[in-house]
């Protein structure tokens, strides 16, 4: 057997081998001690494309897994993106942000922590911002600071994901008439739209992650004059924009199509769905394809108003049908959003921009039900951009 020779004795070298590697990693176990223990996914690639604010977004979802049990709860203390190689980061979100990131369903119950459990898994919804002036990144990674019980600082560095470049199609407008309030639309991830997720057939998709209802409104930024508290007593002719003309945004193929389903008297309680598809919760509705694996949803529509086929052909600005009740809708609306298949289930939510519409101010679903709020128009011309949760717009 071979020696080496120690100051205060001989060693065997394998012996000398197993303390040397017993050193190496208990050296590289602490050196990792930042690596925070979690496993991150980015399932959708973001696009960027421009917001009725004049600057480009990109919306998406982080899906962080506390990833084993002895791990202990992890709290997210910061959350910060980069684009391609800079050093500084496109957003920081604080502690005091981070809550605004969950949905509707993951906010915590107590307490202003956002903390996964052990074997549990959170959901971030992230719209990013990036100013006129700026150049658009081609990719994104993420820098995410997590304490453990013991208050230890676990980092993250990577959750690296592309941009889609493909082109944001440009479209024309799916109403006309009236003045339109942009209800559930992007930019908000507690809507029930961006913030209901669909887990089927061993994936999770977002087929509403762009989707907008549209409510007509008066000159005076109110759906009905009718006061809060007789709404339900109310039927569909008094909303402003129940029977408008719903038109098609592009020139394309009618894929599927559903009439004969009755509208429902606004704000009724509403069944449970029997499916998680166009069937199940769009009531009356046409699938209209725009371009390849491009599909526009409208729903809701008024019960025996569909004036198309499946493989007809139409121009845009034809008549599809028009703005009704049926179907999983609170009041008469438009339920419109564009996704990559002809289904409502296994489809994901794909970005778009309306070619021509003004702003003329925001609201919400408080002063567009109540006949005492103010409103004064303000119009500002916008062209090749989505319309954003709050806007009013016309087209």
């Amino acid at each position: 057997m071979n020696y080496f020779v120690s100051k205060f004795k001989f060693v065997p070298a394998k012996r000398l081998l197993f303390f040397a590697l017993f050193f190496i990693g208990a050296f590289t176990a602490a050196a990792q001690v930042n690596d925070a223990p979690v496993e991150v996914l980015i399932p959708h690639a973001p696009a960027f494309f421009k917001g009725s604010d004049n600057r480009c977004h990109a919306e998406y979802e982080i899906h962080i897994t506390n990833f084993y049990e002895s791990t202990g709860p992890l709290t997210i203390k910061s959350l910060s993106v980069y684009g391609d190689s800079s050093k500084s980061p496109v957003v920081v979100f604080s502690k005091e942000e981070l809550l605004k990131l969950l949905n509707f369903e993951e906010m915590p119950k107590t307490g202003t922590d956002l903390i996964i459990a052990p074997g549990k898994r959170t959901v971030l919804f992230l719209w990013l911002t990036i100013k006129p002036s700026e150049p658009l990144p081609k990719s994104l990674h993420h820098v995410i600071d997590f304490t453990d019980s013991t208050k230890q600082i676990h980092t993250l560095n990577g959750a690296e994901t592309r941009i889609d470049q493909q082109p944001v199609l440009a479209l024309g407008a799916p109403l006309r008439g009236h003045m339109w309030f942009v209800d559930e639309g992007p930019g908000n991830p507690k809507s029930h739209h961006w913030g209901s997720m669909l887990a089927q057939n061993g994936v999770i998709t977002i087929p509403q992650r762009f989707a907008i209802d549209f409510f007509g409104l008066n000159d005076a930024g109110h759906a009905i004059e009718e006061q809060p508290d007789k709404l339900n007593q109310t039927n569909n002719k008094q909303w402003i924009g129940y029977g408008t003309e719903v038109l098609a945004v592009q020139d394309g193929i009618i894929k599927d199509l559903r009439d004969g389903i009755a509208d429902h008297a606004p704000l009724a309680p509403l069944p449970q769905p029997t499916e998680i598809t166009a069937r199940g919760v769009y009531g009356n509705f046409v699938v209209l394809q725009i371009a390849p694996g491009i599909y526009a949803h409208y729903a809701h529509l008024q019960n025996n108003s569909i004036r198309v086929k499946i493989g007809q052909y139409v121009k845009k600005g034809d008549v599809l049908g028009y703005l009704g009740d049926s179907g999983n809708a609170g009041g008469p609306h438009l339920h419109f959003h564009v996704s990559d298949k002809p289904t409502f289930e296994l489809s994901e939510g794909v970005p778009y921009v309306i070619s021509t519409f003004n702003v003329v101010g925001s609201t919400d679903e408080g002063s567009m039900l109540n006949p005492a709020s103010k409103f004064q128009k303000n119009p500002v011309a916008v062209k090749n951009a989505l319309p954003l949760f709050g806007d009013i717009v016309q087209f």
